[in-house]
C-alpha cells in the first residue's frame, strides 16, 4: 500500500512541478512592459549611448548582445525555448546582471539565502510548537492568553514592517547590530574561512533571521495549539488519565501526536521563508536569491525571473515529496487511508 501511496503521490507532484514551471514562463509576461523594451530604455535612453548615432543600429547590436532575440518570437515558441532551458538547465545570461550568466547568480547567491532562511525555519518551528503547547495546556488561564496574544502581535505585523521596526531599535537606536549588508566591507574582509569572515557574516545575518523567525512564529504557534487541544479531549486521554498515567506522560504523548501535522508543514514553510525573504534581503540589502529575485522583477530579467523561479518550485515539491515519504514512515494509516479511499 506504502507504494502505491507514494506512486500516486508521485505523479501528482509532477503534475505539480509542470504547472508551477508554466506559470513561471506566464506571470513574469504578464508585467506591464517587456524585457525589450525596458533593457533597451535603460542602455539608450538612459545617459548617453555608446553605439554610435543610428537608435536602430543601437537595438540590433542589444538584441545580440543580451540575446533578446527570443523575446520578439511567438509566445509558444518562447515557451518550447523555455522548457529546453529546463532541460539542460542553462538559463542563459541575466539581462540586468549582464554578462553574468544566471547560474552564476543562483550559485553565489542560494548559499546566503538558506544561510538566514533554514536557521529562521527550525528556530521558529521549534519556539513555535513549544509555546503552542504550553498555550494548549494552559488554555483558557493568563499564559494562554499571553501567548495567543503575542502571536496576533506577531500575525498583523508584515515581514517588511516586523524587519523595519528591528533596524530602526537593534541597529540604529541601540547600535547592537548592523543595518545590512553580508558581511563588514569596511574592514575590507574577503570570503575566507577565517573566524573574523564567519563571524562577520554570522553577525550580520542575526537580524535577517531574526525578522524570518518572528514572521513565521505565529503559524507555528497556532497550528500546535489547535492541534493539541482536541487531542488533549479525545477519549483515548481520558482512558490514559483513568489508568493513572501522569499529566505530564498524557501531554507528552498529545504533542507527538499533534507535532506529525506541523511536521508536513514544515517543508512548505520553506519556500514561504524564502518568499519572506524577497522582502527581507532588499530591505537589508543582503544579497541573496530574494534580492536578485527582486532586481529580476524591476528590470524584467526574464532569464535570472525563471532561473530562481524554477529552482524554488523544484525545492518545494522535492521537499514535499520527501516530506510525505517521511510521514508514511512515521505514520503508515496515511497511506493506507489514501490507498483505501482511491
Amino acid at each position: 500500500m506504502r507504494r502505491d501511496f507514494l506512486i500516486k503521490r508521485g505523479i501528482y507532484y509532477i503534475i505539480v512541478w509542470f504547472v508551477g514551471i508554466t506559470i513561471d514562463f506566464i506571470l513574469p509576461r504578464l508585467i506591464p512592459g517587456s524585457a525589450l523594451a525596458s533593457i533597451i530604455y535603460s542602455r539608450i535612453g538612459g545617459a548617453g549611448s555608446n553605439y554610435g548615432q543610428n537608435v536602430q543600429q543601437e537595438i540590433q547590436i542589444l538584441v545580440q548582445q543580451l540575446g533578446l532575440a527570443q523575446y520578439q518570437q511567438p509566445l509558444y515558441i518562447q515557451y518550447f525555448n523555455y522548457l529546453k532551458e529546463i532541460v539542460t538547465l542553462n538559463f542563459g545570461v541575466s539581462l540586468t546582471e549582464f554578462p553574468v550568466s544566471v547560474s552564476t547568480i543562483i550559485t553565489e547567491a542560494a548559499p546566503w539565502t538558506f544561510g538566514i532562511v533554514i536557521p529562521a525555519i527550525v528556530a521558529s518551528f521549534f519556539i513555535g510548537n513549544l509555546l503552542g503547547r504550553v498555550a494548549a495546556l494552559s488554555r483558557g488561564k493568563i499564559s494562554d492568553y499571553a501567548i495567543l496574544g503575542l502571536m496576533m502581535f506577531l500575525y498583523t505585523f508584515p515581514v517588511f514592517v516586523t524587519g523595519e521596526i528591528l533596524i530602526e531599535v537593534l541597529a540604529i537606536d541601540l547600535h547592537i547590530f548592523p543595518t545590512g549588508g553580508q558581511y563588514n566591507t569596511f574592514q575590507f574582509l574577503k570570503p575566507t574561512m577565517s573566524l573574523p569572515f564567519i563571524w562577520s557574516v554570522i553577525y550580520h545575518a542575526i537580524l535577517p533571521t531574526l525578522t524570518l523567525i518572528l514572521f513565521s512564529l505565529a503559524g507555528w504557534i497556532m497550528g500546535m495549539r489547535n492541534n493539541m487541544i482536541p487531542i488533549l479531549q479525545e477519549d483515548y486521554m481520558n482512558y490514559y488519565r483513568l489508568m493513572g498515567v501522569s499529566e505530564k506522560m498524557v501531554a507528552s504523548k498529545a504533542y507527538r501526536l499533534a507535532l506529525l501535522p506541523n511536521f508536513t508543514s514544515f517543508s512548505i514553510s520553506l519556500g514561504y521563508s524564502v518568499l519572506g525573504a524577497v522582502a527581507i534581503e532588499y530591505l537589508f540589502n543582503y544579497a541573496g536569491l530574494g534580492y536578485f529575485f527582486n532586481q529580476a522583477i524591476t528590470g524584467l530579467d526574464y532569464p535570472l525571473l525563471s532561473g530562481i523561479f524554477f529552482m524554488l518550485v523544484t525545492a518545494m515539491v522535492l521537499s514535499n515529496f520527501v516530506a510525505d515519504i517521511i510521514y508514511t514512515i512515521i505514520d503508515p494509516r496515511t497511506s493506507q487511508e489514501e490507498t483505501e479511499g482511491v
